[in-house]
């Protein structure tokens, strides 16, 4: 009897495995051009890539915009000034990656873009927005 519900359960856990990782690969097989760019990206970057989440824009930042949430929140963190993301038709790339650099759960990282150009990133943990690698 104890074999059979051990022989269960793990056949119930390799069904839920398989079912997502095959969620995962028909997500990541099925992006648009730009979201395949920011992937690669995030790739490059060291990422493992559990999902896409989706995207936002396009949008265009107006200078008024640049000290106020949530643009400011995303745009302190990165490495270059905030001024350059003035007039620039901007995009953003969401995706949830494992936590090899925060530990243990997962990360939300967004790629920002401009065109198929990727011209910042960031992450969020906890609620709190931090450089693409939480340094």
């Amino acid at each position: 009897m104890k074999l059979k519900v051990t022989l269960i359960a793990g056949l119930f856990i390799i069904i839920i495995i398989s079912s997502l990782l095959g969620l995962r690969w028909y997500d990541l097989n099925n992006l648009s051009e730009t979201s395949e760019i920011a992937r690669s990206f995030l790739n490059d970057e060291g990422f493992f890539i559990l999902y896409h989440s989706g995207d936002f824009g396009p949008y265009v930042l107006a200078e008024k915009e640049l000290n106020e949430k949530p643009y400011s929140s995303y745009l302190r963190v990165q490495h270059i000034s905030k001024e350059y993301f003035l007039e620039k038709e901007l995009r953003h790339e969401f995706f949830y990656v494992s936590n090899q650099f925060f530990g243990v759960g997962m990360t939300h990282v967004t790629v920002i873009m401009n065109g198929e150009d990727i011209v910042g990133a960031f992450s969020i943990k906890n609620g709190m927005t931090y450089p693409l690698h939480g340094e």
